[in-house]
């Protein structure tokens, strides 16, 4: 086959299997992949477009590409903000993060997501006796990873490990070569580049328990180590440092599987079968004409949204007009025009004022909740309680919903849209920057921060994060915030405070953690609920570990941490993104 490949490193295996092969490397930004394809005179049978991290290049065209197109979408899990829409243009979409892709709600999910992680690395075996480090930590420590942060006082403080950050690719595989455990950390619970780099190296890999995406990978135990929270990762570095040969043994197990089924040959090899051995064997999924140019021109608004790129309101309001009317073209094209001038009243917003009406005169869309959110958000961000109230009862009148709630007040109408949004799935969009200044809320997490900002921070709000957050590991670091909060309210259960002690563990607060522990364990055991508070250890820790935790002596409080504790007072605004920016790689 003729292949064009953006972006991809698996250029060089495409190659070796005997295709005709054109390797391209565009700048970030939009790219006419017709006038780049044409300049080379290519006309390829498969496009494969690896997204690269920190370089964003978004095809435009690619609706009219008379061929087969895959896109590889390797952090789906900072960008399905805008990875949703552009994944449309392709007939599959390949990615580490399969149960992101197959947990959108059913408008927004591709036909053909494939579970592709990524590639390891070819190296050599070499024995652990012959490595100098135990263990050894690489990765970027700042405010925001708090969670890294304090897995790395926990490293520091209980097994000496000195963090490196900044360290040049080659250096980095070449220490983890002469590593024999490498403890891994992600920053939205995610399968990330480390455990395979890791793998690659033949170090012993302990990792979070972040679910089918890795367990696809290695298995936990003979290829990895899985950890439930800091207290296992202690319990389970202090055994593997004993046992130097289980350690040696569960590294070399990942190192061959690495060789035998995760390099780029193996991962060549799968697009290839995914896409069909021959021209027009692929599934032909990808959106062309019309829908095309609607899923370019979405990717690009919540592209310019999250500030990954630069365009002014104009284009893309013109674009946007220009489209076949759908419920997602009018979603976004309100918001754009809502987040021009976010502090102006709607009826002073004429433009904006004009379609809400035309919306609730005509009954249009009335079933969608994207656009009725986007409605209503528009609204709310101006603190405009009257234009939103419309929104949310035609939906539920559109959708025969149960009689809706009334809102009350501004910070009512958020928390009840985020209630609502929670039960649509909608929880949260992990990369996006939400700004309750500007911009208009989308998920559930996204109102819940507008309600702070129009005077929510009462007991009803803070619950309303709780529930949100039980749902998303991504989101430890708030919910650990929130449930410190609750955890101080008169009258609190104790298993507020025992899921505050699950919480600090699960945020590598060890000590924190097994103090909130005995203390829940000491008030139930008062009300003669001990047996419900060991079964919510054993929930948690099925191997025993949290029990063997809390029957250990108690250990001092450790030194000043590097990562600040959770701010039980300030509000969760400037710190609304779930994870950081999508643009700076997220990679380590």
């Amino acid at each position: 086959m003729r292949i064009a490949c953006v972006g991809t490193h698996l250029a060089v295996e495409f190659r070796r299997m005997g295709h005709e092969v054109l390797d391209l490397h565009p700048p970030g930004g939009i790219v006419d992949i017709a006038a780049l394809l044409d300049a080379r005179g290519f006309a390829p049978d498969l496009l494969v477009q690896q997204e690269t991290l920190g370089v964003r290049a978004i095809l435009a065209g690619l609706e009219n590409l008379p061929c087969r197109k895959a896109l590889w979408a390797i952090d789906s899990h900072l960008n399905m903000h805008w990875h949703r829409h552009y994944a449309r243009l392709f007939d599959v979409v390949f990615t580490p993060h399969l149960s992101l892709f197959q947990a959108l709600p059913p408008e927004w999910r591709h036909p053909h997501p494939v579970r592709l992680a990524m590639s390891g690395h070819a190296r050599p075996w070499r024995p652990h006796a012959q490595r100098g480090h135990d263990i050894s930590l690489v990765g970027v420590l700042d405010r925001h990873r708090p969670l890294r942060g304090w897995m790395a006082d926990l490293l520091r403080e209980r097994f000496g490990v000195l963090p490196r950050q900044g360290v040049p690719f080659a250096e980095m595989l070449h220490l983890y070569g002469d590593t024999r455990i490498i403890p891994n950390e992600s920053i939205g619970f995610e399968v990330n580049f480390r455990l395979t780099e890791g793998a690659s190296c033949g170090a012993c890999v302990l990792t979070p328990d972040v679910g089918p995406d890795q367990d696809e990978l290695f298995d936990d135990g003979r290829e990895m180590v899985v950890y439930a929270d800091g207290l296992d990762l202690a319990e389970k570095l202090r055994f593997l440092l004993r046992k130097p040969d289980v350690a040696e043994r569960i590294g070399r197990a990942a190192w061959a599987r690495v060789q035998a089924r995760h390099l780029p040959g193996h991962r060549a090899a799968t697009v290839l079968a995914a896409m069909g051995d021959a021209p027009g064997t692929a599934p032909d999924t990808a959106a062309t004409g019309p829908a095309g140019a609607e899923a370019l021109w979405l990717t690009l608004s919540h592209r310019v949204r999250s500030g990954g790129l630069n365009m002014p309101a104009d284009t893309l309001g013109a674009a946007l007009n220009a489209l076949p009317e759908s419920p997602a073209v009018v979603a976004a094209w309100l918001r754009a025009m809502a987040e021009r001038e976010p502090a102006r009243p709607v009826r002073e917003t004429p433009g904006l004022a004009a379609l809400l009406d035309r919306l609730l005169a005509t009954g249009d869309h009335a079933h969608d909740v994207d656009l009725n959110v986007a409605a209503a958000g528009a609204a709310l961000t101006r603190g405009d309680l009257k234009a939103a109230k419309p929104f949310w009862y035609r939906l539920h009148q559109a959708r025969g919903l149960r009689e809706p709630e009334k809102p009350q007040s501004v910070y009512h109408a958020c928390l009840l849209w985020a209630d609502l949004l929670r039960r649509e799935g909608r929880d949260a969009q992990p990369g996006f920057t939400y700004d309750p200044q500007r911009h208009c809320p989308e998920a559930a997490f996204e109102m819940l921060v507008l309600a702070q900002r129009f005077g929510g921070d009462d007991l009803e709000w803070m619950r309303g994060v709780e529930r949100l957050t039980s749902r998303r590991k991504a989101l430890t670091f708030i919910r650990l915030g929130m449930l410190a909060r609750l955890a101080l309210e008169p009258g609190a259960p104790w298993r507020t405070q025992a899921e505050y002690g699950l919480t600090s563990l699960r945020a590598y607060r060890v000590d924190e953690g097994l103090h909130e522990l005995a203390e829940a364990g000491r008030r139930a055991a008062a009300e003669g609920r001990s047996k419900a508070f060991l079964r919510l250890l054993d929930g948690h820790g099925p191997g025993g570990h949290l029990r063997r935790g809390l029957e250990a002596p108690s250990t001092p409080p450790p030194a000043a941490s590097s990562a600040a504790a959770p701010n039980t007072e300030a509000d969760i605004a400037p710190d609304a993104t779930i994870a950081p920016s999508a643009d700076d790689g997220g990679r380590t």
